[in-house]
This record gives structure tokens, sequence and C-alpha cells, in this order.
């Protein structure tokens, strides 16, 4: 055995410095993962910023099969170097530090949310809870098929017209559930009534 930690005796007899040997892997490891903070996105890369001052470009973003996001603002990020090399990083996870990406959850639920103020929240009791930013509409495009009650704490209208760049707009032929009435043999029928 050598006289001093890290060193033993090679083939030779010549004294090794295991410590010397081991140094650039040891490095390498400690330079496999990082915190980082992402300062810009683009398609599927980003811009991240790492210690030191150090930063990389051109760094690709893997997301989870199905949600994709664009982060805005500086995001935190946890980044993996293949090998070891810092340039060859991927940045495998983001999170939103800003208050706006805040949401309050309760156990196991589960929720896809944007610094805008719209969410969706798988919600305990089993529910789903779709929520826009104030005043602004949930638009659906194409067919939807509900199996079971339609519920609504507003006006039911229909037919209305889709201009572009605007959205729907209640403007006629819309036809309104509360006000819309039905020719038959006698004249027009009256309104529904409520909880009819």
């Amino acid at each position: 055995m050598g006289q001093h930690p890290g060193e033993d005796e090679g083939f030779g007899g010549e004294k090794v410095n295991f410590d010397r040997l081991l140094s650039p892997i040891k490095s390498r490891l400690r330079l496999m993962i990082a915190r980082a903070v992402v300062v810009a996105c683009k398609d599927k890369h980003v811009k991240i910023d790492l210690l030191a001052g150090e930063s990389r470009e051109d760094v690709d973003f893997f997301q989870q099969y199905g949600f994709s996001s664009r982060p805005k603002g500086s995001v935190g990020a946890v980044a993996l170097f293949v090998g070891g090399s810092r340039d060859n990083g991927v940045v495998v996870a983001s999170r939103g530090e800003d208050d706006d990406m805040g949401i309050s959850l309760e156990p196991g639920e589960v929720a896809m949310h944007s610094s805008f103020g719209s969410s969706i929240i798988l919600k305990k009791d089993g529910s789903v809870m779709i929520k826009t930013n104030t005043g602004k509409p949930l638009r659906v495009e194409g067919d939807v098929h509900v199996v079971g009650k339609v519920l609504s704490t507003d006006e039911i209208a229909a037919k209305c017209t889709d201009v572009p760049q605007v959205g729907l707009m209640d403007t006629p032929p819309a036809v309104h559930l509360s006000s819309h009435s039905h020719n038959s043999a006698v004249g027009p029928t009256s309104h529904p009534s409520p909880g009819s």
C-alpha cells in the first residue's frame, strides 16, 4: 500500500495517485446535474443561466408527453448534462417562480395552468374544473357531445356569429334558450318557463 491516502503501487512498483486519476471523473459527475434558470425559450430549445455567470443556448427542452409550455420570464429548472459535458445539456423540468404561476391544490389534485390565469384542475372529488381568465370565454372547436345534464347559471344561445379575430358574437341569427318560441297551428308558443 502507498504511504499517502489515495496512493498505491502500480504493476511496476511506481506510486499511483488514484485521487489524481479519479479527479476528471469526479468533475464530470459533479457537472451532470445542475439547477438552472430558463431565460429564453424558442420552440423546443431554451437558453439557461447556471452558477457563476455560466450560460448555455439551444439546450433541448424535454417536457412530459402530452404537455407543452413556453416559459416566460425567469423560470427555475433542472438541467442534465450527458456525460458531464456542458455542451450536451437537456432541461428536463421547469417551474414558474413568479406569483402569477401559483395555484393552490388539495392533496392528490392535478392542474395544468398558465401565468395568464387559466387552468384545468382535476379535483379530489372527481370533478374537472376549467377556469379561464376573468371575462374570457372558453372556446371549444369541434363538436361537443355531452352524456348527462347540461346546467348553466346564465343564458344559453345557439347559432351565434363567429367573427374572425374576435370570437363568437351574440348577434342574429342567435337563438336564446330562455326567450325562443316555436310556430304551431295556433301561433307561436310562449317562452319556456324556468324549471320546465
